[in-house]
This record gives structure tokens, sequence and C-alpha cells, in this order.
């Protein structure tokens, strides 16, 4: 065979190569996401690059007519339902409200501090400001700090208050009744509170707040270690915290969604999930309910400001029942390393 015949050959073979090597990546990413194996549930996070890795290598390979570029069609196609959970492609909803709507936000105040942790009262008192700003009728907050002027500032606004744990409930009318769920056994956080809320028009919505232990993923802790021990060292580190984490936070979902599923009424679950729309975390809830982002979001719904460049949307609205989202958005801030999400909810 002459030796252009070979390079030829070669080079129809190459296209595989990129896409075959990432393929076992991206079933284990997908395994991670549609089981509970804690030691798989990093990778879960990085299942909607490797789709776009392999699309975009797709996209690079129809330009030679080549049949590997039905392999980026295939698994997008596949993991459609993921895909549209980490992104959602379509205007902002801007119509007029009718009917009549509720709107929620909940939002990881990071102990009313800022980033750098500085603790001083103007913090607080911004930070408080802000909140009660966002004109919500029901806020749900974690990582909340006892104790400070916070309570009163926010409570100007949203008169009625629950809390316990680190979560606090703020509602513009009536609670009627409330109450805390303990996870069982020691697995990091406390449990979950939950209340009823009536609404000026008669009826009651059940609002849960939730905050599921961390990942323990921070830049600039990362950067901290990098600088101390080195990049292989330092990701070492961050991926045995992310899979220690992972399985007490797989056992408070599970303890949260079989009280959902007994609930006597449709509930609106707010809160700080603590993982990516990929992962077991939100596969698991959407058998209960659905994301107010998919419903009614756009573009990425980034919430975690930790990563910087790298969208990451851990901060979830759910809706059950008669309840769906007729708006979905994220709000900048310069405080806390979460931005609060605020959802408009209704009922049929």
């Amino acid at each position: 065979m002459p030796a252009t015949a070979k390079r030829s050959k070669w080079g129809r073979r190459w296209w595989w190569i990129p896409q075959l090597l990432a393929l076992p990546v991206t079933g284990l990413a997908w395994l991670g996401m549609a089981t509970d194996l804690s030691l798989l549930a990093p990778l879960s996070l990085l299942l909607p690059y490797l789709v776009l890795y392999h699309v975009l290598w797709s996209m690079m390979a129809t330009a030679h007519l080549h049949p590997s570029a039905l392999l980026g069609g295939i698994l997008l196609a596949a993991f459609w339902t993921p895909m549209g959970s980490w992104m959602q492609v379509r205007a902002p909803y801007s119509a007029s409200y009718a009917q009549p709507s509720v709107l929620v936000a909940s939002w990881n105040v990071h102990h009313w501090r800022n980033r750098t942790w500085t603790e001083d009262s103007a913090t607080v008192s911004e930070m408080a400001k802000f909140a009660s700003e966002l004109g919500v009728d029901v806020l749900a907050l974690q990582d909340v700090r006892r104790g400070t002027d916070a309570e009163r500032q926010i409570g100007e606004e949203l008169p009625h208050r629950v809390e316990a744990y680190d979560l606090a409930l703020y509602s513009r009318y009536p609670i009627v009744q409330w109450d805390r769920v303990d996870y069982p056994g020691d697995s990091g956080r406390v449990g979950f509170i939950w209340a009823d809320v009536l609404l000026p028009y008669g009826d009651t919505l059940r609002v849960v707040n939730v905050h599921l232990v961390s990942t323990d993923v921070d830049l600039r802790e990362a950067q901290s270690e990098q600088a101390k021990a080195g990049w292989w060292q330092s990701a070492k580190l961050l991926l045995r915290r992310m899979i220690r984490r992972a399985e007490p936070r797989s056992v408070q979902v599970d303890a949260l969604a079989a009280w959902w599923a007994e609930s006597s009424r449709p509930a609106l679950v707010l809160g700080d999930f603590n993982d990516g729309p990929t992962s077991a975390t939100h596969r698991r809830l959407r058998e209960l309910g659905s994301d107010t982002f998919i419903q009614s979001g756009a573009g990425w719904g980034s919430t975690y400001r930790g990563l910087r460049v790298v969208p990451l949307r851990i901060d979830w609205i759910w809706t059950s029942g008669d309840w769906k989202a007729l708006e979905h958005r994220v709000v900048k801030q310069r405080w806390s390393d979460h931005n609060p999400v605020v959802a408009r909810v209704t009922s049929n």
C-alpha cells in the first residue's frame, strides 16, 4: 500500500481517538448521576462539559464528513435532560402576571459575612438591606448567624419568621404551622425546616428550607492549598473531600425525599443543595418535583461565586403538585459566595 494511502487511512481513523478516549470517562460521569456511588459523585459534575467536548469534536468531524460526527449527536440526545438542567436557551420571561402568584427566594448568606470573612455591622446591615429589597413574599435563608440586626431589618419587610439549625424562613403572610425535621444519624447538617404560609387569596403554600452538606469546593482555598502542597496534592485533597461529603449528602437527600413523598400537601422546596444539576441529588429530587430553572430560567443559572469562571448552579427551587414557575432569575450581589435565586410561582 502506498505511503500516502496509509497516511490517509490513519488520518480517517484518528478522528475517532479523541472521542473514544473520553467516552469511558463520560460513561462514569453518567453513572455518578444515575447511581448513588460516592466515588463517582465528583465526575457527575463534569458530565455537561464532557458532552460538550464530544459535540465540539463531532462538529469538527462533520466538516470532514467523518462518521465519528454521529457520536456527539447521539450523546447530546441521550443526555438532553441533564444538559437542560445545566443550561437553558430561552428569552427571560417578561409577560405580565394575570393570575395570583407568590415571589419566593433562597439565599445562602454566608453567616452574614462577606467572602473574605471580615465581620462588621456594616456588612450585616448591607446584606440585610439587600435581602429586604428583593421584594419577595417568602425568603429562605441558609448559613444564618443568629443574634445580628439582620433579623430586625428583614422583619420590618417580612414580619413572620421561623428558624432552626442554620436556617431561617421569613414570610410576608402568616405562618400557620411549621416544624423541623432532623436528618438520621450524624450526617453533617442537622436537618431542614418547613412552614405552611397562608396566602391572601386563601391558598396555603408549604415551603421547605434546605441546606445539604457542603462539597467544600472553593477556588481561594484550592489556590492556598496549591501554594502550600502543589497542584497535584491539592487536587487529591479536593477529590477526597468531595467523595467523603457525597455519602452524607446522599443520606440527607434520601431523608428529604422520603418526607416530601409523604407530605400532606404539595411543597415548594428551596435551598442550598451543594450539588450540581447533573448529580444524583438532582436526579433524586426530579422524581418528586420540578426545577424552576428548567421551567422558566435562562442561560447558565449559576449561583455559586466561589469558582469564578466555572458556572455552578447549586441553589435550587423546586415546585410540586399544581404549583409551577412563571419566572426564575439569579440576582447578583457582592457579599456572599452564593447569589440569591428568585422564582415567581403560581398554582393552577
